[in-house]
Protein backbone atom coordinates (compact mmCIF):
# COMPACT_ATOMS: atom_id res chain seq x y z
CA UNK A 1 0.00 0.00 0.00
CA UNK A 2 1.30 3.44 -0.90
CA UNK A 3 2.33 5.93 1.76
CA UNK A 4 -0.72 8.06 2.56
CA UNK A 5 -0.32 11.81 2.86
CA UNK A 6 -3.13 14.24 3.70
CA UNK A 7 -4.95 16.01 0.90
CA UNK A 8 -4.64 19.75 1.39
CA UNK A 9 -6.71 22.08 -0.73
CA UNK A 10 -5.34 25.61 -0.60
CA UNK A 11 -8.11 27.95 -1.81
CA UNK A 12 -5.83 31.01 -1.56
CA UNK A 13 -3.39 29.46 -4.04
CA UNK A 14 -6.22 27.72 -5.93
CA UNK A 15 -4.37 24.41 -5.91
CA UNK A 16 -4.13 21.04 -4.28
CA UNK A 17 -0.80 20.71 -2.52
CA UNK A 18 -0.76 17.04 -1.50
CA UNK A 19 -2.40 13.89 -2.80
CA UNK A 20 -3.36 10.68 -1.01
CA UNK A 21 -2.76 7.93 -3.60
CA UNK A 22 -2.30 8.75 -7.23
CA UNK A 23 -5.13 6.38 -8.12
CA UNK A 24 -7.56 7.73 -5.48
CA UNK A 25 -8.03 11.13 -7.05
CA UNK A 26 -8.67 12.38 -10.55
CA UNK A 27 -8.40 16.02 -11.56
CA UNK A 28 -10.33 16.96 -14.65
CA UNK A 29 -10.59 20.57 -15.69
CA UNK A 30 -12.03 22.37 -12.67
CA UNK A 31 -13.64 19.33 -11.08
CA UNK A 32 -12.24 17.09 -8.40
CA UNK A 33 -13.33 13.46 -8.57
CA UNK A 34 -12.70 10.97 -5.80
CA UNK A 35 -12.29 7.43 -7.01
CA UNK A 36 -12.74 6.08 -3.49
CA UNK A 37 -15.48 6.77 -0.90
CA UNK A 38 -15.69 10.29 0.47
CA UNK A 39 -15.83 9.98 4.24
CA UNK A 40 -16.96 13.02 6.24
CA UNK A 41 -16.98 14.12 9.86
CA UNK A 42 -20.14 13.90 11.97
CA UNK A 43 -20.77 16.19 14.93
CA UNK A 44 -22.04 13.73 17.54
CA UNK A 45 -23.62 15.87 20.25
CA UNK A 46 -24.04 13.01 22.71
CA UNK A 47 -25.10 15.30 25.54
CA UNK A 48 -28.63 16.58 25.43
CA UNK A 49 -28.81 19.82 23.48
CA UNK A 50 -30.12 22.44 25.87
CA UNK A 51 -28.91 25.77 24.53
CA UNK A 52 -31.33 28.11 22.80
CA UNK A 53 -28.84 28.81 19.98
CA UNK A 54 -26.74 26.01 18.52
CA UNK A 55 -23.85 27.15 16.30
CA UNK A 56 -22.64 24.46 13.94
CA UNK A 57 -19.13 25.09 12.60
CA UNK A 58 -19.00 23.42 9.20
CA UNK A 59 -15.17 23.28 9.06
CA UNK A 60 -14.74 21.81 12.54
CA UNK A 61 -17.95 19.76 12.79
CA UNK A 62 -18.63 18.56 9.24
CA UNK A 63 -21.85 18.50 7.27
CA UNK A 64 -23.86 16.28 9.62
CA UNK A 65 -25.20 16.97 13.11
CA UNK A 66 -26.21 13.85 15.07
CA UNK A 67 -28.30 14.32 18.21
CA UNK A 68 -28.81 10.88 19.79
CA UNK A 69 -30.71 12.47 22.70
CA UNK A 70 -33.74 14.70 22.16
CA UNK A 71 -33.14 18.43 22.69
CA UNK A 72 -34.85 19.90 25.74
CA UNK A 73 -36.61 22.61 23.70
CA UNK A 74 -36.77 24.17 20.27
CA UNK A 75 -33.51 25.88 19.33
CA UNK A 76 -32.07 28.39 16.90
CA UNK A 77 -29.66 26.87 14.41
CA UNK A 78 -26.72 28.96 13.23
CA UNK A 79 -24.52 27.57 10.45
CA UNK A 80 -21.10 29.12 9.99
CA UNK A 81 -17.71 28.15 8.62
CA UNK A 82 -15.81 28.28 11.90
CA UNK A 83 -15.93 30.45 14.98
CA UNK A 84 -12.21 30.01 15.72
CA UNK A 85 -10.70 31.24 13.55
CA UNK A 86 -13.64 33.30 12.35
CA UNK A 87 -14.57 32.01 8.90
CA UNK A 88 -18.03 32.65 7.50
CA UNK A 89 -19.93 30.50 5.03
CA UNK A 90 -20.33 33.67 3.00
CA UNK A 91 -16.55 33.89 2.49
CA UNK A 92 -16.13 30.11 2.06
CA UNK A 93 -18.71 29.85 -0.70
CA UNK A 94 -18.58 31.44 -4.14
CA UNK A 95 -21.78 32.72 -5.74
CA UNK A 96 -23.75 29.93 -7.42
CA UNK A 97 -22.26 27.18 -5.27
CA UNK A 98 -24.06 24.84 -2.91
CA UNK A 99 -23.54 22.84 0.25
CA UNK A 100 -25.63 20.25 2.03
CA UNK A 101 -26.24 19.96 5.76
CA UNK A 102 -28.22 17.31 7.65
CA UNK A 103 -29.42 16.92 11.22
CA UNK A 104 -30.45 13.59 12.70
CA UNK A 105 -32.50 14.18 15.85
CA UNK A 106 -33.64 11.39 18.16
CA UNK A 107 -36.72 12.41 20.00
CA UNK A 108 -40.12 11.63 21.32
CA UNK A 109 -41.64 15.07 20.75
CA UNK A 110 -41.40 17.74 18.07
CA UNK A 111 -38.26 19.82 18.11
CA UNK A 112 -37.28 22.23 15.47
CA UNK A 113 -35.45 25.44 14.94
CA UNK A 114 -37.19 28.60 16.03
CA UNK A 115 -34.85 30.35 13.66
CA UNK A 116 -32.27 29.42 11.01
CA UNK A 117 -29.32 31.73 10.47
CA UNK A 118 -26.22 31.60 8.34
CA UNK A 119 -23.17 33.27 9.89
CA UNK A 120 -25.26 34.50 12.84
CA UNK A 121 -26.39 38.03 13.40
CA UNK A 122 -29.16 39.36 11.22
CA UNK A 123 -28.70 36.88 8.35
CA UNK A 124 -31.92 35.06 9.23
CA UNK A 125 -33.33 32.67 6.66
CA UNK A 126 -37.03 33.43 6.80
CA UNK A 127 -38.12 31.48 3.75
CA UNK A 128 -36.96 27.88 3.70
CA UNK A 129 -38.35 26.12 0.65
CA UNK A 130 -39.77 22.97 2.22
CA UNK A 131 -40.38 19.75 0.37
CA UNK A 132 -44.16 19.57 0.00
CA UNK A 133 -44.50 23.36 0.27
CA UNK A 134 -45.03 23.90 4.01
CA UNK A 135 -42.79 23.95 7.06
CA UNK A 136 -43.34 20.78 9.06
CA UNK A 137 -45.04 21.43 12.39
CA UNK A 138 -45.09 17.87 13.71
CA UNK A 139 -42.46 15.19 13.70
CA UNK A 140 -43.18 12.42 11.23
CA UNK A 141 -41.65 9.54 13.18
CA UNK A 142 -42.65 7.18 15.90
CA UNK A 143 -41.24 7.31 19.42
CA UNK A 144 -37.50 6.66 19.44
CA UNK A 145 -37.10 7.21 15.73
CA UNK A 146 -34.72 9.73 14.18
CA UNK A 147 -35.95 12.77 12.31
CA UNK A 148 -33.66 13.84 9.47
CA UNK A 149 -33.72 17.50 8.52
CA UNK A 150 -31.78 17.84 5.26
CA UNK A 151 -30.88 21.26 3.88
CA UNK A 152 -29.40 22.30 0.57
CA UNK A 153 -28.01 25.83 0.68
CA UNK A 154 -27.32 27.78 -2.51
CA UNK A 155 -25.36 31.02 -2.36
CA UNK A 156 -26.98 33.43 -4.82
CA UNK A 157 -24.99 36.57 -3.96
CA UNK A 158 -23.01 38.22 -1.18
CA UNK A 159 -24.60 37.02 2.08
CA UNK A 160 -27.64 35.90 0.04
CA UNK A 161 -28.76 32.29 0.26
CA UNK A 162 -31.65 30.08 -0.81
CA UNK A 163 -32.33 27.19 1.55
CA UNK A 164 -34.24 24.05 0.57
CA UNK A 165 -35.34 21.73 3.36
CA UNK A 166 -36.79 18.25 3.70
CA UNK A 167 -37.88 16.25 6.74
CA UNK A 168 -37.94 12.48 6.84
CA UNK A 169 -38.32 9.89 9.57
CA UNK A 170 -35.97 6.94 10.10
CA UNK A 171 -37.06 4.07 12.33
CA UNK A 172 -36.12 0.44 12.85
Amino acid sequence: MADRRPLIINPAANQIQEFTDSDALLLSGQSLKFLSPLIEKVDNEATQLSQSVYTHNMINDGNVLYLPNAPTANFKLNLTGSTSPGVTLNTMMDNNTTLSFSMFINGTTSFFMDQFTIDGGSNIITNIYWQGGAQPNTRPGATNSFDNYAFTIIKTGSAAFKVFGALASHAQ
